[in-house]
């Protein structure tokens, strides 16, 4: 709107932007995209119009509001809306309008079936919001929420979504296996720990946390052990924890930042992402024998370990985890897409009470289509999106592309792969690689010393301590030894001395990574330019020595 151009230059350039894109958008469409721009004035039809659509107002001042989102219509007067376009998220206009025209050209969405251990579509924690993949699968697909016990899953059901199933019934059990055996899609993501549903549990550690389909699993010959978690220190993620009296930044090794080598790049579900952010994800493959094709999507390094899943659930010490880390040498496949005629997980016929839709199938008919995925974690919002406000409104910018992963999954395994291509252009953070390897290298040299000088630390403490306590019995102003007094003015000096180099230690790795860093950089964003000075003077000089020398 004019409020929004005379309030806001910086989403008047953006503004102009988005309408020539638009345009672009149209013409070779042969006239069956048309753009109209509307400037809604206060209290007017077109205010009342974009109001009517979803759109939402901007609040520029304290004064005036403005409008800036956009609004589609097809010919049978379905509507599809984007309520606020932000600059934010101008690296995703492409894909958000071409989602938009593929709404209003396909008006029917795909159904997905979802059973789901975990409250994605109404939160507790978040006032009973659903998490934002769920907001995403409803945008694009006809989401059918399934719950308690399934007899018999719809014949119009396109694909079959599984988040994290629990205590499955023989019954439910019995459906999906048949769903699955019939050829019709299906997507399974299981979880050795959840840690989504541990924070919600009014008493973590009570309830199991594990996820798995291990009769359907062992029949159709994929191995999962819901015991075993992997970690990573090629892909881990940094987090903050106390160290004594200060906070240290660590490598977290079972969370995982998936990214390059480990996405399959010449998958159209994992071709474009850039990053996928996991946290206690598990390990699958084919079992020994199993007649399956096995095609990984994402896959941790081969410096990757595989940990009981215990040691994770109830307390998860990330710097414990760093000192037991021991590689194995193996790369571990955290999803993957199965395919093959795999066997029934019921030879002998349905189970008691189970429905039947036609004739038992004891093997598949023709090849499934199957996403398997070891983690359930990567669809909570903390794992993947940041929120930021924004003129008084929420914004949430991905760090990850869980979201699109899920999605693009979704759309291949339903036949649609339109939107495929487009998604997942980039993220909200892209940090220097190399900077993060050298970053790592240089951690390593220092970690041990500093695990090494923390231990120490306590241990004094905790001896001077006990010194100082008096012994049962004995009134607390009682005098102290001399030989006590001494050993509690020795141990105070060697805890002064452990802390001094300690925080030498700590200086030493924090300049170690800022000189890394400044080279880096330097080297990124001044060297070429630098460079490209220097090949211009050099230039300029052989050419005026040239006309300077006289012709033969």
């Amino acid at each position: 709107s004019r409020a929004v151009r005379e309030k806001d230059a910086f989403r008047a350039s953006y503004a102009d932007r988005v309408l020539d894109f638009l345009k672009a958008y149209a013409e070779p469409s042969n006239g069956r995209i048309r753009v109209e721009y509307v400037d809604p004035e206060p209290y007017s039809e077109e205010e009342d119009r974009a109001m009517g659509f979803g759109l939402r107002p901007i609040q520029l001042d304290t004064d005036t509001t403005g409008w800036f989102g956009l609004a589609g219509t097809n010919s049978t007067d379905d509507v599809a809306v984007i309520p606020v376009l932000s600059p934010e998220r101008e690296r995703f206009l492409e894909y958000d309008i071409t989602r938009l025209v593929y709404q209003l050209a396909y008006p029917e969405k795909p159904v997905v079936a979802l059973l789901s251990g975990l409250p994605i579509n109404a939160d507790p924690q978040q006032q009973f919001r659903p998490w934002q993949v769920y907001e995403l699968l409803r945008q694009q697909f006809d989401v059918r929420w399934m719950a308690g016990e399934v007899g018999r899953i719809d014949d119009d059901v396109d694909v079959l979504l599984l988040i994290h199933p629990q205590g499955l019934s023989e019954r439910t059990l019995y459906a999906i296996d048949q769903f699955v055996l019939s050829g019709r899609p299906a997507m399974v993501l299981v979880d050795p720990h959840s840690e989504a549903q541990m924070i919600r549990q009014r008493q973590p550690g009570m309830a199991d946390t594990s996820s798995t389909l291990e009769k359907l699993f062992d029949a159709w010959g994929i191995a999962y052990d819901k015991e075993k978690i992997v970690v990573d220190p090629v892909y881990a993620r940094q987090v903050r924890i106390p160290s004594g009296e200060r906070v240290q930044v660590v490598d977290y090794l079972a969370w995982l930042s998936l990214a390059d080598a480990a996405l399959d790049r010449r998958n159209p579900i994992t071709a474009d992402l850039e990053r996928i952010n996991l946290a206690s994800a598990g390990a699958i493959g084919p079992k020994e024998g199993a007649e399956l094709q096995f095609t990984p999507l994402l896959a941790s390094s081969n410096q990757a370990q595989l940990v009981d899943a215990d040691s994770q659930r109830l307390f998860p010490d990330p710097l414990k985890l760093l000192r037991d880390y021991r590689p194995d040498g193996n790369s571990y496949v955290l999803a993957a897409l199965v395919s093959g005629r795999p066997k029934s997980a019921f030879p002998d016929g349905p189970p008691e009470g189970a429905e039947q839709a036609g004739e038992h199938r004891k093997q598949a008919e023709k090849d499934v289509r199957l996403v398997v995925v070891a983690d359930t974690d990567l669809l909570d919002d903390r794992m993947w999106l940041l929120t930021q406000r924004l003129l008084g409104q929420e914004v949430m910018l991905p760090i990850a592309l869980n979201g699109d992963f899920l999605a693009n999954a979704l759309d291949w395994l339903a036949g649609s792969d339109v939107l495929v291509k487009l998604r997942g252009r980039t993220v909200a953070l892209r940090p220097f690689e190399r900077l993060v390897e050298l970053r790592k290298e240089a951690e390593r040299r220092y970690r041990a010393k500093e695990q090494e000088l923390v231990e120490r630390l306590q241990e004094l403490e905790n001896r001077l301590r006990e010194l100082q306590l008096p012994e049962r019995g004995q009134a607390e102003t009682a005098v102290i030894p001399p030989d006590v007094q001494e050993q509690i003015a020795r141990l105070r000096g060697q805890i002064l001395e452990t802390r001094r180099e300690l925080r030498e230690v700590q200086r030493r790795l924090r300049e170690d990574i800022e000189r890394l860093q400044a080279t880096i950089r330097f080297a990124d964003i001044g060297l070429v330019p630098l460079l490209v000075a220097v090949v211009a003077v050099v230039v300029g000089l052989v050419r005026r020595a040239r006309m300077r020398t006289p012709a033969a």
